[in-house]
């Protein structure tokens, strides 16, 4: 498979995965080079396989938040919060794989790891950023850098 259509199916395998969990509206993806700053929360989870690179999901508490309300049925604050934060991106990542392989594309993913406050992230040239926002107006963004293909 050509770099730029695995890049093209774990893009869109990854937007479709969080708008399972979480109906978001997201802008069009653009690219940004290392650093990554994220400053509320975030969790990343890392892809081997066909694809290798990391998948990184930030945001206002507030979108993890209502995430817990749309998969569980109630708003999660404090210490219930930061763990769902890597639930939140578990959950994302598992549905992303499971979509590539649909496709052909063979991945596993990496155990979840929770960010909070103000974090910088580099290690990667380019990255491809999707900005999007809840149905209450809180914001995030989708972040996939891609190390190989």
């Amino acid at each position: 498979m050509a770099r730029s259509s695995a890049i093209t199916e774990l893009l869109n395998a990854s937007l479709a995965s969080i708008n399972e969990l979480l109906p978001v509206k997201h802008e069009q993806p653009t690219l940004v080079a290392a650093p990554i700053r994220q400053t509320d929360h975030g969790v990343l989870v890392g892809v081997v396989g066909d694809v290798k690179g990391r998948l990184l999901v930030l945001g206002e508490a507030s979108v993890f938040s209502e995430a817990g309300l749309s998969m569980y049925g109630m708003e999660l604050s404090g210490e219930m919060l930061e763990s769902f934060v890597g639930e939140f991106g578990n959950s994302v990542a598992g549905h992303m794989a499971t979509k590539l392989f649909a496709n052909g594309i063979t991945v596993d993913i990496t155990p979840p790891t929770t960010m909070q406050g103000n974090v910088s992230l580099g290690g990667f040239a380019k990255a491809i950023r999707v900005p999007f926002k809840t149905e209450k107006g809180s914001q995030g963004e989708l972040i996939l850098a891609v190390e190989a293909v």
